[in-house]
């Protein structure tokens, strides 16, 4: 095989080594190309899910000479461990940590200090507790690396070499040093997830999901009413439901996801109330009101604080006017007036559009336009149908801001 194809091999397998993680336990091994030469680390949590490995101590444990990182992490005594840690084995030169030569303990030094990086940027580690533990043999490795950055690790521990319980002393040197709340003289930030805080379902500021929200909203605006609805067909009440043009309602939404919710809305059309006084002395009146009652759905449009949407519903809409004439002169006799009244109950249908914009943790405010459409009546109040436009603006507050029930991936919390 051309060398240069064997060396293009090599660096394929040097990049996979390092994206292809070999588990086993919260295991894996990285490799590194340091000016031509490939340097391995193996890596051990013992928090089962590597998200919480973050803001969590870091222990560097350097092999014996003549051994390799794998020698060292082969000891069963690792998973005995008990306080959170990430535990890394990094591996030497032709497995020597080697102090006397001083292009070789630099490198070894530039080593270490890539793998901290690599693991903060990778697992975002507490920089504030960082360890290194080896034999006496090495000890002069570690004191060379203390003093190029003596802001990088806390502290070490050291064993004699040698005896049969190794693996048991350099345990509790581990566990020594975690025991240790010793801090280094500078402080470094935890590690802030702000992704993970964006996301957080109970606090509805961030994220502004409308997923499972409840939201009562009080709108107020006007209405123009069509004048193909006029029939100027007096019917004795002498109201004048066409004039119409102040829209109230109480609007309740219930979204299932961040994109459809069903809604009911009571609404109120206030009616002016017609006062007149003919030439005989008697006064017209009339007056009435209109109830529209919609249930329906809505969809809305994909956005973060600010959501578009457009609605579809259909009700019944109560339609009520009274009025007649009434002689001044005889109401101060006591004498009850002859007022008329006609009740008409027809179905409607509407249609809208409208923003939502939520601004704090438990309100919305919105700007809304729809077109209501009823059906034909016979007529009251000299029109024969309500239809027309109200455009409104509104008020609303979320009900259940801080629920967490049946929060969509990947919002829920994981455990």
């Amino acid at each position: 095989m051309p060398l240069f194809l064997k060396k293009q091999h090599a660096r394929l397998l040097i990049f996979l080594l390092t994206f292809i993680t070999v588990k086993g336990v919260a295991q894996r091994v990285f490799v590194h190309d340091a000016g031509g030469i490939n340097r391995s680390y193996l890596h051990y949590s013992n928090s089962i899910n590597d998200d919480n490995n973050s803001n969590k101590p870091v222990v560097i444990i350097l092999h014996k000479n003549g051994k390799t990182a794998r020698d060292a992490f082969s000891q069963a005594v690792w998973k005995s461990v008990k306080e959170p840690a990430i535990l890394l084995f990094p591996n030497a030169i032709k497995n020597v940590w080697n102090c006397e030569e001083e292009a070789s303990a630099n490198s070894d030094v530039l080593f270490l200090k890539f793998i901290l990086s690599e693991t903060y940027n990778n697992f975002h580690h507490d920089r504030n507790r960082v360890f290194i533990v080896s034999d006496k043999e090495n000890e002069c490795l570690v004191k060379k690396f203390q003093q190029q950055y003596p802001k990088a690790i806390v502290t070490f521990e050291t064993w004699k070499p040698g005896s049969d319980q190794d693996s048991l002393i350099v345990l509790n040197g581990v566990q020594s040093l975690l025991r240790n709340k010793t801090r280094t003289d500078t402080t470094f930030s935890l590690w802030d997830n702000g992704v993970r805080k964006k996301m957080d379902p109970i606090d509805s500021l961030k994220g502004y999901r409308l997923h499972n929200r409840l939201i009562l909203e009080v709108r107020y605006g006007g209405f123009a009413m069509l004048g193909t609805v006029r029939t100027g067909i007096s019917d004795g009440t002498y109201a004048k439901l066409y004039k119409s043009n102040s829209f109230l309602d109480i609007h309740l939404t219930k979204w299932m996801n961040d994109s459809m919710a069903w809604f009911i809305d009571i609404g109120r059309l206030k009616v002016p109330q017609t006062q007149e006084m003919t030439t005989g002395g008697s006064m017209r009146t009339g007056g009435g009101m209109i109830i529209p009652i919609t249930v329906g759905f809505k969809y809305a449009l994909p956005r973060v604080r600010a959501h578009p949407y457009f609605l579809l519903g259909s009700g019944f809409m109560q339609v009520m006017v009274f009025g007649g004439k009434m002689n001044p002169g005889a109401m101060t006799s006591g004498a009850r007036p002859n007022l008329n009244a006609e009740m008409r109950m027809v179905f409607h249908t509407t249609i809208g559009t409208g923003i939502d914009l939520r601004f704090a943790k438990r309100f919305t405010f919105g700007a809304h336009l729809r077109y209501l459409h009823s059906a034909n009546f016979e007529s009251a109040g000299e029109v024969d149908a309500i239809r027309g436009f109200n455009l409104n603006v509104g008020l609303g507050y979320i009900i259940n801001a801080n629920s967490l029930k049946k929060l969509p991936f990947p919002l829920s919390n994981k455990k």
